[in-house]
């Protein structure tokens, strides 16, 4: 029996499936360019404030600084 060692992550690397959950609306729905102006785009760029948000908090980013769309 012969098991694949998958020894180029620098190209790609499989998603766990609790992201891909979390992404799939995203893929497929919501994937519109948050920069963008038109209405479309409002839903990425609400999700990416939110993830920006949850890695700061994550590592304890607390710096005065922070750019206005973390200040969620």
């Amino acid at each position: 029996m012969s098991k694949l060692i998958y020894l180029d992550n620098a190209a790609t690397t499989q998603v766990y499936p609790e992201v891909l959950d979390a992404m799939l609306p995203y893929f497929t729905e919501h994937y519109g360019n948050p920069a963008a102006i038109y209405s479309f785009a409002g839903e990425s760029e609400r999700a990416v404030a939110k993830a920006r948000k949850q890695i700061a908090d994550a590592v304890s980013y607390t710096h005065l600084t922070l750019p206005t769309i973390l200040r969620v």
